[in-house]
């Protein structure tokens, strides 16, 4: 694969893209803010796993967002019921509940 484009640009282009802050991405991630910093200014490489945290969540592949001429979008998901039912609840809630729903899921992941 060929690099075309510098991650931290495409990082960039993105948050304007989501709407997103620097602060909003890294809570999503739970990445440090300082270190986020870094990878916007191209100080920084980010490992393959912040990579893959941050095309989550800004719903691109994680091969574009480094750089590569790959298509933009991840490849589908198949959900299960529960899944969707899931996102169908959590899209309706404002962001301050998304926010806390959030914290409790990955919370519980942890234990």
């Amino acid at each position: 694969m060929e690099k075309v484009e510098e991650f931290a640009d495409r990082l960039k282009a993105q948050l304007v893209e989501k709407g997103l802050t620097a602060s909003d991405l890294a809570r999503l991630t739970n990445i440090d803010r300082s270190l986020l910093s870094k990878y916007l200014h191209g100080t920084k490489n980010p490992k393959i796993e912040n990579i893959r945290r941050m095309a989550s969540v800004l719903y691109v592949s994680p091969e574009w967002l480094e750089g590569y001429n790959v298509e933009k979008t991840p490849k589908p998901v198949q959900l299960s019921p529960l899944e969707n039912d899931m996102i169908v609840s959590f899209r309706s809630c404002d962001a301050e509940d998304k926010y806390l729903i959030l914290e409790y899921i990955k919370n519980k992941a942890r234990n």
